[in-house]
């Protein structure tokens, strides 16, 4: 009797899975170690703190946004309209959108967000992109960009996120960073901020998001988003490994083998709009001045052996700063594949030689001091060393790769110094000042080939993001009419000719484009195995899909 139950039940559950399907259902907390602390939750200010972007990202909405893709999509925006001339956008605002405390977003937020941007007290790093440009509100769902020329790129910078105007209205521009609401903070996205914690030193150490009901899209299956932070990637993985969090918002390639028993964790490998390259400024360096010390330079470097031992092959060697499948990208320019010997030639037709120390050197000009002079006891000619300092970030990825740059250019014969910065300071103690002779960077370029922010010769100061200083005015020219030519043939073709001359010129080389490794507990289902994200907080686009929990449900 009791097998002959059993039986029954079993083939009653058969029959039920076979009519129902499983569905998430709300429920639970996602827990998410970053490196790193956020300092401020505002869209103004997003430029080299991660763990900024990724929470930006997450309580606040844009006009527009990326899907999972890379395409803009509408997103407060329903719908818009470009002229024929275009320059002139219009946006008609969604009509079930309310902030986090409950009051209706219209336009007068999206005016307010703009104008705070344009502001130049406000000290955003987007004040240079919206500067010339006019906004007009219609109506309360209508606002309208009015742009002085055709821009290109313009719809990316729709995907800004958006303030509420009858929060941040008393508080004056340049009190804007110190402001309270930069940490809590309040927005339209599908997750609301609910609480922070500090350490006794005042640093924040957990952030907690909740479900936003009220969401106008796709609200989340999930409770809660907390985010732990930690010092470095080692205690990330640790906290981890320890069940302490759920995923880790980067995960290093050297520490993945840390992880190799756990088989409850699963590995997103996604691809970023981002080139790794090693910047020259030559006013800091005399040297560099040389075209052919800087393409002996690149002749000098193994791309393909940082690609396979520092990216363990999660990456790709690139030659430009514009990506393969990306709009006008060149393959035909002048490529630097690794060859000793070419850069060899290169310095002993520009007049360098070996010294008897294996250096490449040339005399010191007339008009060296009678003290060097004094120090030449042998009576030899005193001599210039050729020598580079490399400035880098001091993590594992950037310092391995300067290690290998290094190795070929001692052996090529050049004095290497490598300094390492901590990445938290990076910004302000070498990037901001441009001081440096060579810098090993990375830039995430976005979703538009528009390089005029990195490359023309009016960025060569912050919050300019152009890292080399580089300055051509046939360069310039081609970027100035890249951004403003709206048919994709002929923009492509400014592209490539921009690409010939950084190419000839060697102002960067530009190293490898890497790979975006993530990694997170097999629980937490709805992730999609997407390959194409333009920041790291992309990661989030499809957070409303994320669930702990299901149910079954009859078939439809």
């Amino acid at each position: 009797m009791t097998v002959l139950f059993v039986n029954v039940l079993f083939l009653g559950w058969k029959a039920y899975e076979a009519h129902t399907v499983l569905v998430p259902r709300n429920g639970g907390n996602y827990v998410e170690a970053l490196v790193g602390a956020p300092q401020t939750i505002n869209p103004l200010f997003l430029q080299n703190n991660d763990a900024d972007r990724d929470l930006v990202s997450l309580v606040y909405s844009g006009l527009s946004t990326y899907d999972s893709e890379r395409n803009i999509v509408d997103d407060l925006a329903v719908r818009h309209e470009i002229s024929q001339d275009g320059k002139t956008y219009t946006f008609f605002l969604r009509g079930d959108v309310t902030w986090h405390d409950g009051k209706p977003m219209n336009a007068n937020d999206v005016l307010f967000t703009i104008s705070r941007i344009q502001d130049p007290l406000t000290k955003s790093p987007l004040y240079y992109s919206f500067r010339d440009i006019r906004i007009e509100k219609v109506d309360d769902k209508t606002i309208k960009f009015i742009l002085p020329s055709p821009f290109a790129p313009f719809l990316d910078l729709t995907t800004i996120q958006i303030l509420p105007e009858h929060l941040w209205k008393d508080i004056s521009p340049e009190n804007i960073q110190r402001a309270a609401l930069n940490l809590k903070p309040v927005g339209t996205g599908r997750w609301a901020f609910k609480s922070f914690q500090k350490d006794s030193d005042g640093t924040i150490r957990s952030y907690t998001l909740v479900r936003n009901s009220e969401y106008y899209g796709q609200k989340a299956f999930l409770d809660k988003l907390v985010f732990k932070f930690y010092p470095d990637g080692d205690s990330a993985i640790q906290a981890l490994k320890n069940r302490n969090v759920q995923g880790v918002s980067f995960l290093p390639r050297e520490l993945r083998d840390r992880l190799k028993q756990d088989k409850d964790l699963k590995y997103y490998i996604f691809n970023l709009p981002q080139y790794t390259a090693i910047f020259f400024n030559q006013l800091n360096n005399p040297e560099l001045s040389s075209k052919a010390v800087r393409q002996a330079l690149a002749y000098a470097i193994n791309k393909d052996r940082i690609v396979k031992e520092v990216l363990a092959g999660e990456g790709s060697v690139i030659h430009a700063p514009i990506l393969p499948g990306f709009l006008g990208y060149n393959e035909y320019i002048r490529q630097y594949s690794f060859d000793l010997v070419k850069a060899a030639d290169l310095l002993q037709t520009a007049g360098w030689k070996k010294n008897d120390k294996g250096f490449w050197s040339k005399p010191l000009k007339t008009g060296v001091s009678s003290k060097k002079k004094e120090k030449n006891t042998q009576g030899e000619q005193p001599e210039k060393i050729l020598e580079v300092s490399l400035v880098t970030v001091n993590d594992s990825e950037h310092s391995k790769a300067a290690d290998i740059i290094k190795e070929g250019w001692t052996a090529l014969g050049v004095s290497v110094d490598v300094r390492l910065v901590d990445p938290s300071h990076i910004k302000n103690d070498s990037i901001d000042s441009r001081e440096y002779q060579a810098l090993l960077y990375g830039e995430i370029i976005g979703s538009d080939p528009d390089l005029y922010p990195f490359w023309h010769s009016s960025q060569g100061r912050a919050p300019g993001l152009n890292l080399a200083v580089f300055s051509s005015p046939d360069a310039d020219k081609l970027l100035e009419e890249g951004r403003q030519i709206t048919d994709e043939g002929k923009r492509a073709e400014r592209y490539r000719k921009f690409q010939e001359i950084i190419a000839e010129d060697v102002p960067a080389i530009f190293l490898y484009d890497p790979s975006y490794n993530y990694v997170v507990n097999s629980t937490i289902k709805g992730i999609r195995d997407r390959k194409e994200i333009v920041f790291p907080s992309d990661r989030f686009i499809d957070s409303g899909s994320w669930y702990l929990k299901s149910k079954r449900v009859w078939k439809k």
